[in-house]
């Protein structure tokens, strides 16, 4: 697949949100950004763009099995993710993303305004590569999940922070902010991009996995792969300052990889 210049994909996701359309197929458009450029996204990458699935109290990778037990999560992509969702139970399930091989599972700590869980406007997924040698699609069942939901102190922005502005806007806070009229509220998680090549998941479902340095993935995860960057766009909240289910600093993302693995190894491919 031919990658293409890609300087409008906001826009035209602006255009679904401006019509009220909160699910939509995913963007069939590919970029190829400038690699040299320090700018969002920082690499080649497809995106896709998801609406609200669902919330629940469960949490399929950290508390499998046992629903009820997490605080409350909001999920976008598989329609049917619950507590005794599996990898192989994604597969080919309806979607947010739209029909095109992406039965994923993603979620993030609802929000909530007092008692009112808010839902997000969009979610969008960027596939990028963010090293200097190739990537390899992500393996059939891998389960991630990026910053920590017990945290008590401020977590690297760059790897997860909320922001007012649009997809293209740096995070500048650990906590909620409150955004002007203007600007809407939006969290970024960046997942790990390299892998151990061997575990799907592990004790503490992190030590698979590990970020690149300059390009570069370290030998104890040398298997390159997308870097996925998760950001959810809520409405402004100059009115109140929401909080997160996970807490003040409990910012954290998951993922379990539910794509058609042929569509998904041609999306990265060109990537390459």
């Amino acid at each position: 697949m031919k990658l293409r210049r890609r300087t409008s994909h906001l826009l035209v996701l602006g255009a679904f949100l401006a019509a009220g359309i909160t699910a939509f197929p995913a963007l069939a458009e590919r970029a190829a950004a400038d690699e040299s450029s320090p700018r969002f996204p920082g690499g080649r990458y497809f995106v896709i763009g998801c609406g609200f699935s669902h919330s629940n109290n469960d949490d399929p990778i950290a508390l499998a099995g046992k629903p009820g037990a997490s605080h409350n999560h909001t999920f976008i992509g598989n329609r049917a993710v619950d507590a005794a969702t599996t990898p192989a139970s994604l597969l080919g399930g309806e979607s947010s993303c739209g029909d095109v091989g992406d039965a994923s599972a993603y979620w993030v700590p609802t929000l909530f305004a007092g008692r009112r869980a808010l839902k997000p406007l969009v979610g969008v997924g960027y596939y990028v590569r963010r090293t200097s040698g190739p990537v390899q699609a992500f393996p059939p069942g891998l389960k991630m999940i990026v910053g920590d939901q017990r945290a008590r102190r401020p977590q690297p922005l760059s790897v997860v922070g909320w922001g007012c502005g649009g997809f293209g806007a740096e995070p500048r806070s650990v906590i909620v902010p409150a955004c002007p009229p203007d600007r809407s509220l939006h969290l970024r998680a960046t997942f790990p991009n390299c892998w151990n090549g061997r575990d799907l998941d592990s004790a503490n479902h992190k030590r698979h996995l590990a970020y690149s340095t300059s390009g570069r993935c370290p030998r104890s995860h040398p298997v390159a792969l997308p870097s996925l960057v998760l950001i959810f766009l809520y409405p402004s909240t100059e009115s109140t300052r929401p909080i997160q289910a996970s807490g003040r600093y409990g910012a954290h993302a998951d993922f379990i990889n539910g794509w058609d693995q042929d569509t998904l190894e041609k999306l990265v491919a060109a990537l390459n």
